[in-house]
This record gives structure tokens, sequence and C-alpha cells, in this order.
């Protein structure tokens, strides 16, 4: 296996599958001895991963020693349910700038529709702003939705920081964030507006 498999398989394990495969998730973490008994991780090391943590530029993982055993957790796109402490909660537009969502124009018409849904997982993903943007928008997304936050929060919807600086919510009771609260939508190149009605 190599580096783009193992932090693939990393990826899955700690966001979907660690309760169902029944690893004892604290906070998110996970021993890493767990891990690297599963049978992808076949012939890895702690040090395997220690490298995919470490050259991972957009913070999607983190380790702790915790108790004398060393942990690794993914820091955000979860779909199993978990108290995290190391959510920051954001309670004023003012702590962030701007919160953008990036997606496909494909997906456009049923999100116009239907709103901004966190489907399987627990939380729906923004980035703090586009520019030099490392997390927060999927690969190949060509468009951009940003977020009226003043409004969001006023009516009760949760955002919260990440430690790598991804915004998340869980949005409303469904699980969605709807067309009311869109500021603006555009393309990403070349940058134009779409019109949101």
């Amino acid at each position: 296996m190599g580096d783009k498999r193992l932090s693939h398989f990393l990826a899955r394990l700690l966001r979907h599958e660690a309760v169902s495969r029944g690893l004892d998730v604290t906070e998110g973490y996970v021993n890493i001895d767990d891990v690297l008994d599963q049978p992808e991780a076949d012939g890895k090391t702690a040090n395997d991963i220690e490298k995919i943590v470490r050259n991972d530029s957009k913070g999607r993982f983190k380790i702790r020693t915790h108790h004398g055993k060393q942990q690794i957790k993914a820091t955000q796109g979860h779909s199993m349910p978990f108290e995290s402490n190391e959510l920051t909660p954001i309670t004023h537009h003012t702590q962030a700038r701007v919160v953008l969502h990036g997606t496909k124009y494909s997906l456009w018409p049923s999100i116009k529709s239907q709103g901004l849904s966190r489907r399987r997982r627990t939380h729906i993903h923004f980035a703090p702003g586009e520019r030099n943007v490392t997390s927060g928008f999927p690969l190949g997304c060509d468009m951009a939705i940003e977020i009226d936050l003043n409004l969001a929060l006023r009516d009760g919807i949760k955002f919260f920081k990440s430690e790598n600086g991804v915004i998340l919510s869980p949005g409303n009771s469904s699980g969605v964030i709807s067309k009311r609260y869109f500021k603006q939508a555009y393309h990403l190149d070349p940058r134009e507006n779409i019109c949101l009605d």
C-alpha cells in the first residue's frame, strides 16, 4: 500500500468506520496500534502513519500521545457521532470574515431548491475564504456559495471552526442550510455571479 492508499484508508477509517469496526474512539482519536491491526494496514508502521500526517498539507489528521499510547484522528469530515472539545464555536459573524461552500455547478439546481445538506456526515463543510484554500473545498469544485453567517447565527444555526481552520455546521434540525442563508453564489474560474433566484 502506497502513501496515497494509506491516506485514503486512514480518512475512511477515522471518519466513518472506526466505531463499526469495534475500535475504541475517544474524542475522535483511535490508538495507532489498533489502526495498524486492520487488514488494510498490513505491513505498515507507526512511522508510515506519522509520515502521512506530517506531509498532509490540508491538516486532515492529528496525532497525540494519550496515557502512553499514540493516537490519531481525522480533524473533520466524520459521519460517526462523537463529542469533541476541539471544535471552537462561532458565536458572532465577525469570527469568520467569509464562509464559503465549494461545490460543482452541476449540483446547483438541487442545492438551490433543497439547500446544502450534511447528508451522512455530522457537518456541512465551509472554507473561511477562497484564497490559499487548502481544506474545506472539495477537489473539482467549480463554484462557491457564500453564507450569510450573521443571519444564520441569528436564526440559531450553529457554526464551529475545526483545528485545521475548516468551518463546520450541522445545519438545521434536518441537517440542512436553506437557500435563505445564501448571500451569493458564483463560478470560480472565471469569477462570475450566479443568480440565486
